[in-house]
Order: structure tokens, then C-alpha cells, then sequence
């Protein structure tokens, strides 16, 4: 009787091992059961102790669209008074809509310039305060990315203060949550992303009137914010954030074909039955935003080298898990592809050795 061919099972087994070695665990809230989603990157966060009730995809890097603009609107407020004024360039005239539309010249106060930019949206007032606070889109771009080393943005790179779609520009949902958190700490800018509507005239004379179109902020029971967005690479996003009974929950949705039914989802689960939900991750704690100045007078790992070391609270502690991007994971990872590495090797010296073995009885 003919025997069987070894060499596909064997093949298929070190396949296998291959891809049980690599594929990453699954998060536990999967297991645990949640809202329903649609979105493929979505998290739902405790904005006070900064727990993450659930999420998924959470830490995978996307274009953020105008999600963007809350970092924007956080450092403008640590290096820009808000009765200072900022002109509008050539560049920032030119800006595509959504813009509210100012010509070269025109001036805005810092105040009138972040409503703006936090309820329509203005890209091109993101540039007229980018500009007015660091001279140049450029320079207030490696402000941003400065700024992300100090509030604990481990997956985010920031090309534009507008969120237009430019190579290299993303985030993740768990870092535009540390984003919308902080926003809602900033008293005066927690209170502007929760305007349904707002007017002013702009020291050059002109008057504006700007309306917020967010579905979630206008339609959901408790809505405080945040911030919505949207072009072609980024898809429907939206920062979400609402209060209940004292406690207020952020909900973060990237690439969504309907960002307000999945960040209500979210939000009715962690207000209703998921209200004591645990991942075992947390949002780092909560660091003031830096001014512009200060933030470009060295590199960013510099500043981050210079900053006090915070102890690392032990896996599983109430105080949060260690992160999957710090040095223990990648230590944890390399062991784990050394692992997977030794196996393969292993059955590939199986095969060999059955192989030899047969041609010896065949012959």
C-alpha cells in the first residue's frame, strides 16, 4: 500500500506555527462582549480615571482628518493670548473648504480664530494660527509632533495643523482620545466644543456666523463634543464625548460610514451595561499642553529625555497595564519571533529526518 505523502502536512504545520507565533493576542473586551460597532478603530475611555472600557483597532495608525485640530487648538492655547490677533496669509487664503472663507490681510482675535476652527472646522484658520504661533506651517508641524511626546502619543505624526490628507500625517484612536480628554480639561475650549452655534466680527469689520453640523453633538442625550472630520483617505471620524449623571465618556470612531450611530453605541454600552467594563489599559495620566516656543527649542526626544522618569505601575495593578508599544512589549515580541523562529527550524529538521528515513527503506 502506497503511503501517504508527508511533506503538505508538515508544510502546513510549520505554516501554522508561523502564524500562531506572529498574530498578536486578541484584546480582552473582544472576548468580553460590547457595543456594535461598525468601525474597525474605535475606543471608549473613562475621561476621569482615563480607563479603556473597550476598543478596537485602537492603537492602529490612520489619517485622522480634522481630529487633528484639537492638538492644534491645545497648543494655540498654551502659546497664544486669546485677545492676540493673527492675519491671514497667502497660504491660508488658499486653504480648501471647509474654510470660513478669509482673504489675504484679514484678521482674526485668537478667540474668534479657535471658535472657528473647533465648530466649522476652518482650514483656514488652522494655518492663520499655525503661522501666527510658529511662523510657518512647517515649524508648528514639529511643534506638534513635540507636543505628542509630552501628552504620550506613541503612534501619532502630525504633518499640518488642518488634518488634510498628507503623507506620514496619523494618529490612532487611543491617542486622539488623550487629545479629547485634554480638550475637555482646557475649561475655555470645553466649553466652545459644545457650542451649537456662535457669531462675531472680526477686527477687520466682517461678520461671521458660525454653526455646527455634528450630528452627535446636535441629536445625542448628553453630547459635550468633540470634534468631527473627514476627507477622502481618513473616512467619516469623530471625537465624541457626553455626560451623564456626573460621568462623562469619550468615544473615539475612525473610518466610519456613520461615525454618530457607532460613537452612540459606544456611549449607551459604557453609560448601560458595560459601566464597569475593564481592558486593563488606561490612558496616560494627563499632562498640561506646552507652548509653541518652547516646544521647538529642542528636539522632541530631547524633551522627552529630560522629562522625570514616571515609575511604571506593575501589569494587572489597578494603576493600569504596561503599554503595548513600550520597550517590555517589543522585548516581549522579539522573544516571542525567537520562539517561533526555533520552532520552525525544528520541524523543518523533522522533515528532513522522515525524509531520510523513507529513502533508506525505499532502497
Amino acid at each position: 500500500m502506497r503511503a501517504r505523502p508527508i511533506l503538505p502536512v508538515l508544510a502546513v504545520l510549520v505554516v501554522l506555527s508561523a502564524v500562531l507565533v506572529a498574530a498578536p493576542p486578541r484584546p480582552a473586551a473582544a472576548a468580553q462582549g460590547g457595543p456594535r460597532v461598525v468601525s474597525r478603530h474605535a475606543i471608549l475611555v473613562d475621561a476621569d480615571g482615563g480607563a479603556v472600557l473597550w476598543g478596537r483597532g485602537s492603537r492602529t495608525p490612520r489619517p485622522p482628518a480634522s481630529l487633528t485640530k484639537m492638538l492644534t487648538a491645545l497648543a494655540i492655547r498654551a502659546s497664544l493670548d486669546l485677545d492676540g490677533r493673527v492675519a491671514a496669509s497667502r497660504v491660508a487664503a488658499r486653504q480648501p473648504a471647509r474654510r470660513l472663507a478669509v482673504r489675504r490681510g484679514q484678521r482674526l482675535t485668537v478667540e474668534q480664530a479657535l471658535k472657528a476652527l473647533m465648530i466649522v472646522s476652518a482650514n483656514d484658520v488652522a494655518v492663520m494660527l499655525a503661522e501666527g504661533a510658529a511662523g510657518s506651517v512647517g515649524r508648528f508641524a514639529r511643534a506638534m509632533d513635540a507636543e505628542s511626546e509630552r501628552l504620550g502619543l506613541r503612534l501619532s505624526r502630525w504633518r499640518n495643523p488642518h488634518g488634510l490628507d498628507a503623507p506620514g500625517h496619523r494618529s490612532s484612536a487611543f491617542d486622539l482620545a488623550i487629545l479629547a480628554r485634554a480638550v475637555l480639561r482646557d475649561r475655555w475650549l470645553a466649553r466652545v466644543v459644545r457650542m451649537r452655534r456662535a457669531a462675531f466680527t472680526s477686527p477687520s469689520g466682517r461678520r461671521h456666523t458660525l454653526t455646527a453640523r455634528s450630528r452627535f453633538l446636535l441629536g445625542y442625550r448628553g453630547a459635550v463634543g468633540v470634534k468631527t472630520g473627514l476627507t477622502d483617505d481618513a473616512g467619516h471620524c469623530l471625537a465624541a464625548a457626553a455626560t451623564r449623571h456626573g460621568r462623562t465618556l469619550i468615544a473615539v470612531v475612525l473610518d466610519s460610514p456613520d461615525t454618530a450611530a457607532d460613537a452612540g453605541q459606544m456611549l449607551d454600552w459604557g453609560f448601560g451595561r458595560g459601566r464597569s467594563a475593564r481592558t486593563g489599559l488606561r490612558l496616560p495620566g494627563y499632562v498640561a499642553p506646552a507652548g509653541v516656543a518652547a516646544l521647538l527649542v529642542r528636539p522632541p526626544r530631547m524633551l522627552e529625555r529630560h522629562r522625570p522618569a514616571a515609575p511604571r505601575p506593575a501589569a494587572g495593578a489597578a494603576g493600569g497595564a504596561p503599554s503595548p508599544d513600550g520597550p517590555a512589549a517589543q522585548r516581549s515580541w522579539r522573544a516571542m519571533a525567537r520562539a517561533g523562529a526555533g520552532a520552525t527550524a525544528a520541524l523543518l529538521a523533522a522533515t528532513g529526518l522522515v525524509l531520510r528515513r523513507r529513502r533508506r527503506g525505499m532502497a
